[in-house]
C-alpha cells in the first residue's frame, strides 16, 4: 500500500491544499519548524483511522473538517478515502472501479489496524526512540507483539480486564467479591434456620402481656400532653399578665384625650413642612430676582454701541476675511519683484557673456528642436574635422620628422663605408698574418701546457707543508708563528694567481719567423674590416627604415586630401549658423553660445510674464487699500493699511461686544422677570396651601397648629402600642388565658412548678412501659420467626443455587484467563526470539556490523546485545544513537512480521536527530532494502543535511 497524494480541505493550519508524492519508496518530507510537518503525519492518521478526540486540527473559521488520501493498492489498485466531519463523522472509499465503499469495508482492506497499533509499529519520533531503555522482554509483548496478533493491545488488555473481574467476583479473604457475599449469604442464612427450629412455647402469653403494657403506655403519654399543655398555657399567663396590665393603662390614656384630635389631618405636619419647604425658598429668591432685575435694567441703560459701525460689520468682515489675500499678494509681488530682479541680472550676465547689449536680437531667436538639432550637428561636425585637421597635422609632423631623422641615418653611414677595392686590399693582408701566425701558435700552446704543470706541482707542494706547520703551532698553542706563515700561505697564493704565464717573446727555446704585418697592425686591420662589415649591414636596415617612413609620409598626404574633400563643408555649414546667430568665436563654442542665447531668451520672456504679473498685483493691491481707506475717516494719523484695517475692526469688535452684551443683559431682564411672575403665582398658591391646612385642623395659627399635631402624635402612638400588645395578646393564647389572669403572677409560678413535678413522674413512667413493650415485641418477634422454618430453608435453597452458578461463572473465567496466558506464554517462547532474531539482522547493518547479536537477559528479561569482540551490555549502556538504532530495528523487525496481513507505510518524524553522517546513510540503506517489497516509507525531518542525502524528485519541501 502507498499513498500517492494527499488532499486537505480543512485540517489545522492548511487549508484547500494538495500534495503530490513521488514514485518513489522512500519520499522525504522537509520543512522548517511550524511548516506542518506534524500535522501532516496527522492529517495522514486521522483519514485511515479516524479523527483525534482533541479538537487541535478542527477549523477555527468554520469549513469542512478532514481531507481525501490517494493510495495504490497491490489488490485494489487505485483507492481514495474520503473522511470528513461535521456533526457526525463520514467515511467513504472510492475503488478503481467506481464503487463508494464504507468504514468497515476500509477496516479490512487495512486489516483491522487501528490507530494506536499503527502508532505503535508505524509511526514513531525521537521521544519513542528514548523509551528503548526501559523495554525488556514483557514490555515487548505487551507493547509490540501482541498488538500484532490481535490487531491492537487487546490481549493484554483483555488479560488485565479478566483478572480485575475475577477479583472482584472472588477472593479467598475477602468481603467485596460477589462471590463471597453470596457465601456470607447462605451462612447467615443457615445460622437463622438452625435458630427458627430451637424456639416454640409462650407466644399467646406474650401477646396478653404486652397488649396490657401497650394501654398502660397510652394512658400515660396521653396524661403527660395534657399536662405539658398546660404547663405551657400558665407560662403564657405569666408572659400575658405585664401586657394585660399595661393594655388596661393604655385604655384608660387613650380616652383621655379631645375629641378635637380626630379632625386633625393624617400626616399634617409633615404637609405644613413640605409646604413651608417649598414657600420660603421661592420667598428668597422671589426677592433676589427683583434685585436682579434692578441691577441689569441699570447695567443695559449704561452700554451704548456704535451703530454706524455694526451697519458697516458685513463689509469689514469681508475685508479682514480678504487680508490674508492681501499679505499674501503683497508677499508674492515681493517675491516677483525679487525674481525680476534676479531674472535680469541673470539676462545682463548672459548678454555679456555674448558681448551685446540689446534683447531685441535675442527673442528672434529660433528655439525649435528640429534647428537646435541642425546646429548640433553642424558643430559635432565642425569640431570632428578640427580634430582630425589636428590629427592629421601631428601625423604629419611626425612622418616628416622621423623621414628627415632616416634620411641623416642613412647619409651618415654610407659615408662610413670603404670603397670596395680597399676593403679587398686589406681582407688580403690579414689573410696573410694569418697563415703565419698558425704554425707559431701551435707550437706556443704546447710549451705554455708544460709550465702550468710544473706551477701546478709547486704550489700542492708549498700548500701542504704550510698547512702541516699550521697545524703544529696550533697544537702547540703558539699562536703567533702560526699567525705568520697563515699570512705568509696566503700571499704566496695571491701572487701565484696573479702571476703570468711566459710571454710569447720570453719563452725557452723559441724561435720566430718575422711576419709581413705586425699583431697590432693586424688587429687594427680586421677590426677595421668588421666595423665596415657593421656598416654595410647597418645601410641596408636604414635603406629599409628611409622606404617605410617614406611610404608613411605619403599616406600623411594622401589623408590631407581626403579630410580636404570630406571635412571642408561642415566648416562651412559652421559658418553659415555662425553668421546667422551673430556668433564671431571659435566654432567649438557656437552651440555653447546658443544654449547661452537660448536660456537668456528663456529668461527675457520669463521677465516680461513677471512684470505683467507684478502689474496685476499692484492693481489689486491699490483697489484693497482705497476699500479701507473709504471706511477708515482720516484721522491725522499715518497708519498702513493693516494698521488702519486693525483699528477698524478693534472699533467693530468693542461695538459689537457692547450690543451682544446689551442684548444679553435685556434677555436675562426679560428671563428675570418671567421668573418673578412663576414665583409669585407659586408663593399664593403654596400660601392658600397653608392656610387652607390650618382651616380643616381647627387651628388658629401655627403655634396652635404645631401643637395640635404633638397632641395627634402622642395619641397615635398610644394607639399603635395598644395594638401591637392586642396582637401579642391574641398570639400568647387568646381565650386560653382567660381562667389564669385573675391569678399573681405567684400563683401562676407556684402552679407551674406542682405540674413540672407531676410530668417528670408521667415520664419516667412513660419510659419503663415502653421499655418493657419493646422487650415484649422483640420475644415476639423471635417467636414469630421460629414458626418460618420451611420459608428459610426454601431461601437457603434458592440462596445455595446462587453461589454454584456464581461460582460456575468464575471457573469460566478463569478457563479463559489460564488459556489467553497459555497463549501469550507461547507467543513469546516463539514468536518473540524469531521477531528478535529479524531485529538482529537489521541491527548488524545499523551499526556496521559493531554489534551482531540481540537476545534476553534471563535475570531480568531486559534486551542484551552482544558486541562483535563478545562483549555483551544493555540497552542502558548503549550510547543514545545505538539506542535509536536498537530501537528502529525492533520497530522495523515487528512491521515485517506483520508484512504478511497487511503493508503500511512508515512515518518517521525526525527520528534519528542524533545520528551521524555514517549512521545516517547506514540507515537509509536499510530503508531503501525494507523499500523494497513496496513498502512506503515517509520520513519527516526540518534538517537540510538530511533532505541532500535524497535525490530531489524523492524530497518534497514545505514551505512555513
Amino acid at each position: 500500500m502507498k499513498i500517492t497524494a494527499m488532499h486537505i480541505y480543512q485540517y489545522g493550519k492548511f487549508s484547500d491544499r494538495s500534495f503530490q508524492l513521488s514514485d518513489s519508496p522512500v519520499q522525504v518530507i522537509y520543512g522548517l519548524n511550524e511548516a506542518g510537518k506534524t500535522t501532516l503525519m496527522s492529517f495522514i492518521k486521522s483519514v485511515l483511522f479516524g479523527f483525534p478526540k482533541s479538537k487541535k486540527y478542527e477549523p477555527k473559521n468554520g469549513g469542512v473538517y478532514g481531507g481525501a488520501v490517494e493510495l495504490k493498492h497491490g489488490d485494489h489498485g487505485a483507492v481514495k478515502i474520503e473522511r470528513t466531519k461535521g456533526a457526525a463523522e463520514k467515511v467513504r472509499v472510492y475503488t478503481a472501479s467506481g464503487e463508494i465503499k464504507d468504514g468497515e469495508w476500509l477496516k479490512q482492506l487495512l486489516s483491522d489496524t487501528d490507530r494506536a497499533l499503527y502508532e505503535a509499529i508505524y509511526s514513531f519520533d525521537v521521544f519513542g526512540l528514548q523509551e528503548i531503555q526501559a523495554f525488556n522482554r514483557d514490555k515487548i509483548g505487551e507493547f509490540l507483539l501482541y498488538s500484532s496478533l490481535f490487531g491492537s493491545e487487546a490481549a493484554a488488555k483483555l488479560d488485565g480486564r479478566l483478572a480485575k473481574e475475577l477479583d472482584r467476583m472472588y477472593k479467598p479473604n475477602g468481603r467485596n467479591p460477589r462471590l463471597n457475599q453470596e457465601l456470607d449469604t447462605l451462612k447467615r442464612l443457615s445460622a437463622q434456620l438452625k435458630q427458627a427450629e430451637a424456639a416454640e412455647a409462650g407466644y399467646h402469653s406474650l401477646l396478653e402481656e404486652k397488649k396490657s403494657a401497650g394501654g398502660r403506655l397510652q394512658d400515660a403519654e396521653a396524661r403527660l400532653k395534657d399536662i405539658t399543655e398546660e404547663i405551657k398555657t400558665v407560662k403564657s399567663a405569666i408572659e400575658a399578665k405585664p401586657l394585660a396590665d399595661k393594655k388596661t393603662a393604655l385604655e384608660s390614656e387613650l380616652s383621655s384625650y379631645p375629641e378635637a384630635l380626630k379632625q386633625f389631618p393624617k400626616d399634617g405636619m409633615h404637609q405644613l413642612e413640605k409646604y413651608e419647604s417649598h414657600l420660603h425658598p421661592k420667598a428668597a429668591r422671589l426677592e433676589g430676582l427683583r434685585a436682579k432685575s434692578a441691577e441689569l435694567r441699570r447695567q443695559a441703560d449704561l452700554l451704548a454701541p456704535n451703530e454706524d459701525l455694526l451697519q458697516k460689520e458685513r463689509q469689514l468682515q469681508e475685508l479682514s476675511g480678504e487680508q490674508h489675500m492681501y499679505e499674501s499678494r503683497g508677499e508674492q509681488l515681493a517675491a516677483i519683484q525679487s525674481q525680476i530682479r534676479q531674472t535680469s541680472a541673470r539676462v545682463s550676465s548672459g548678454l555679456q557673456q555674448l558681448g551685446r547689449h540689446e534683447e531685441d536680437g535675442i527673442l528672434s531667436l529660433n528655439t525649435d528642436y528640429e534647428y537646435e538639432w541642425r546646429l548640433q550637428e553642424a558643430v559635432q561636425s565642425a569640431g570632428q574635422a578640427r580634430e582630425r585637421k589636428t590629427q592629421l597635422d601631428a601625423i604629419f609632423e611626425q612622418a616628416r620628422l622621423e623621414l628627415e631623422e632616416a634620411e641623416r641615418k642613412h647619409a651618415l653611414t654610407a659615408e662610413n663605408i670603404l670603397d670596395p677595392a680597399v676593403r679587398k686590399e686589406k681582407e688580403a693582408a690579414l689573410q696573410s698574418y694569418k697563415q703565419t701566425a698558425d704554425t707559431e701558435g701551435n707550437e706556443w700552446q704546447a710549451h705554455v701546457q708544460h709550465l702550468e704543470k710544473q706551477r701546478a706541482k709547486q704550489k700542492k707542494l708549498f700548500l701542504g707543508a704550510g698547512i702541516l706547520f699550521i697545524a703544529i703551532f696550533a697544537m702547540l698553542k703558539e699562536w703567533l708563528p702560526a699567525a705568520l706563515f697563515s699570512g705568509a700561505l696566503l700571499l704566496y697564493m695571491l701572487s701565484g694567481m696573479q702571476k703570468p704565464l711566459p710571454s710569447e717573446r720570453g719563452g725557452p727555446g723559441h724561435k720566430k719567423k718575422k711576419p709581413a704585418i705586425s699583431k697590432e697592425a693586424a688587429d687594427l686591420l680586421q677590426e677595421e674590416l668588421w666595423r665596415d662589415g657593421r656598416h654595410r649591414q647597418q645601410l641596408i636596415a636604414d635603406q629599409a627604415v628611409l622606404e617605410q617612413k617614406e611610404a608613411a609620409y605619403e599616406r600623411v598626404i594622401r589623408q590631407y586630401e581626403e579630410w580636404e574633400a570630406e571635412m571642408a563643408p561642415s566648416e562651412k555649414q559652421a559658418e553659415l549658423f555662425m553668421n546667422e546667430l551673430g556668433f564671431s568665436g571659435s566654432p567649438s563654442h557656437l552651440l555653447d553660445a546658443y544654449h547661452v542665447m537660448k536660456d537668456v531668451k528663456k529668461e527675457i520672456l520669463n521677465k516680461h510674464e513677471l512684470t505683467i504679473e507684478a502689474g496685476r498685483l499692484q492693481k489689486l493691491q491699490r483697489a484693497f487699500e482705497d476699500r479701507v481707506k473709504k471706511l477708515s475717516p482720516s484721522d491725522g494719523r499715518e497708519l498702513s493699511v493693516k494698521e488702519r484695517l486693525h483699528v477698524l475692526l478693534a472699533q467693530a469688535e468693542r461695538a459689537r461686544e457692547e450690543a451682544k452684551r446689551k442684548q444679553a443683559l435685556e434677555t436675562d431682564l426679560l428671563h428675570a422677570q418671567e421668573q418673578m411672575r412663576e414665583l409669585n403665582e407659586e408663593v399664593h398658591y403654596y400660601e392658600q396651601q397653608v392656610k387652607q391646612l390650618f382651616m380643616a385642623a381647627g387651628a388658629k395659627n401655627r403655634e396652635h397648629f404645631c401643637e395640635l399635631a404633638r397632641l395627634t402624635e402622642s395619641r397615635r402612638e398610644t394607639e399603635r402600642q395598644l395594638r401591637e400588645i392586642k396582637t401579642h395578646l391574641s398570639g400568647i393564647g387568646g381565650k386560653q388565658l382567660e381562667p389564669y389572669m385573675s391569678r399573681t403572677v405567684s400563683e401562676l409560678e407556684h402552679t407551674v412548678v406542682q405540674k413540672e413535678t407531676e410530668k417528670k413522674t408521667l415520664e419516667e413512667k412513660s419510659a419503663q412501659l415502653r421499655e418493657q413493650t419493646a422487650l415484649l415485641t422483640v420475644k415476639q418477634e423471635q417467636l414469630e420467626s421460629s414458626g418460618l422454618v420451611s420459608d428459610l430453608k426454601q431461601q437457603t435453597e434458592m440462596q445455595k443455587e446462587r453461589v454454584k452458578k456464581t461460582a460456575k461463572e468464575w471457573a469460566a473465567l478463569q478457563t479463559v484467563r489460564h488459556i489467553i496466558r497459555e497463549k501469550m506464554e507461547r507467543h513469546k517462547k516463539v514468536t518473540l526470539p524469531r521477531l528478535l532474531e529479524t531485529a538482529g539482522a537489521l541491527y548488524v547493518p545499523l551499526t556496521d556490523g559493531r554489534y551482531h547479536k540481540l537476545y534476553f537477559s534471563e535475570a531480568d528479561d531486559s534486551i542484551m546485545v552482544m558486541r562483535k569482540d563478545g562483549t555483551v551490555f544493555s540497552a542502558g549502556e548503549l550510547s543514545q544513537a545505538a539506542c535509536e538504532q536498537l530501537y528502529a530495528a525492533i520497530r522495523f523487525a515487528l512491521a515485517s512480521e506483520r508484512e504478511s496481513a497487511v503493508s503500511l507505510p512508515f512515518l518517521l518524524d525526525d527520528s534519528f536527530v542524533h545520528f551521524d553522517r555514517q549512521r545516517l546513510q547506514r540507515l537509509f540503506d536499510v530503508l531503501n532494502q525494507l523499500s523494497e517489497g513496496g513498502r512506503q516509507i515517509l520520513y519527516f525531518t526540518c534538517h537540510e543535511h538530511v533532505s541532500r542525502s535524497f535525490h530531489s524528485g524523492q524530497v518534497m519541501r514545505l514551505l512555513s
